[in-house]
């Protein structure tokens, strides 16, 4: 993976369970060695990665212009993996991303910032609701997937990205369901043939039948009671796993949002309404919405090799938005 020139990467365990390890890779910037990384930055921007939670590695497209600007700044930039959905249940994932948080912050750094694109956002959303010891500096969310009590995850019928309905979905429920009982995975690679990759069924099937809180809690019919009762449906216990929901308070880190405006695999609201509330709790907010760009615009659109920062660099708008992006982290952290 390109990065800043001279970065090293080192990869560390932060949790094994029955028999796998849950790995990070930290990025470490050029002019501190792997050696002395105890003692160097105190930064840390921690990205979860997308996938819907049941796809994606740690290494799943990587949004280069952050880690470049992490490196940049003498910050860690660090990406964990953590288990999927459905072999293991919506706790156990969140725990996963949580324990990797107070894992570098123990043994990395301090000051942490919590990210994440797509579903690595509701993780990092989640990190950011959780952790106190210490409470994130700041977070950061990349067209991410942050509300799962909205109409879009508990109305079925819509199908993901606009592709053609599922004609029948039964099998595939049952394949989800058996699932359940095999080993846990914390990596599976993005299909090169999405239509025909079971997993990328599973997720096309929890879109259109609206089963993310089902999946999430382990509780069938859940999304059911939310469309028919509201939030208060969600038993107490389940609260933590909607953050959105349940988790947003005064004294919430500073904010940033990025997302296009013609996103179709998780819609533009999820930002800006995430933001508008924030906001209306007094937390400092930046939400930049990118014009006829859709899901993943970042990663597609802005080579590895690429320094958005630089004088030269373009004024494209997809550049100018991210750079707003790194310099609101880098001011909030000064």
């Amino acid at each position: 993976m390109a990065a800043v020139s001279g970065a090293q990467i080192s990869t560390y365990v932060y949790k094994s369970v029955d028999d796998l390890e849950l790995t990070l890779d930290v990025f470490h910037p050029p002019k501190l060695s792997v050696e002395t990384s105890g003692t160097g930055p105190r930064t840390a921007l921690i990205h979860y990665h997308r996938g819907f939670l049941m796809i994606g590695e740690k290494t799943t497209f990587p949004p280069s212009w952050l880690i470049n600007g992490c490196l940049r700044r003498g910050w860690l930039y660090i990406t964990p993996s953590y288990r999927l959905l459905p072999e293991v249940r919506g706790l156990d994932v969140v725990a996963d991303a949580l324990d990797s948080a107070t894992w570098v912050a123990r043994n990395l750094a301090e000051r942490l910032i919590v990210a994440g694109s797509s579903a690595g956002g509701y993780l990092a959303l989640f990190v950011a609701t959780q952790l106190t010891t210490p409470s994130p500096l700041a977070f950061l969310s990349i067209y991410g997937m942050l509300d799962l009590t909205d109409s879009r995850y508990i109305e079925p019928g819509t199908t993901l990205m606009g592709l053609p309905p599922l004609s029948d979905t039964s099998t595939i429920l049952r394949e989800m369901s058996a699932a359940k009982d095999n080993k846990a995975l914390d990596s599976y690679p993005f299909p090169e043939n999405p239509s025909s990759d079971k997993r990328m069924l599973w997720i096309a099937t929890s879109h259109q039948e609206a089963l993310y809180p089902d999946l999430l809690t382990d509780r069938s019919g859940l999304s059911a009671s939310i469309r028919q009762s509201g939030i208060g449906a969600i038993p107490a216990e389940h609260h933590k796993l909607f953050p959105a929901a349940f988790g947003l308070r005064k004294g919430f880190p500073p904010a940033a949002f990025l997302h296009g405006d013609k996103d179709d695999a998780v819609g533009v609201n999820q930002s800006v309404q995430l933001a508008e509330v924030l906001d209306g709790l007094g937390v400092k907010v930046m939400c930049e919405i990118v014009t006829e760009k859709g899901h993943g615009f970042d990663v597609m659109e802005i080579a590895a090799e690429v320094d958005v920062e630089k004088k030269t660099a373009t004024e494209e708008p997809v550049y100018r938005s991210v750079r707003k992006i790194l310099q609101f982290l880098g001011n909030e952290l000064n």
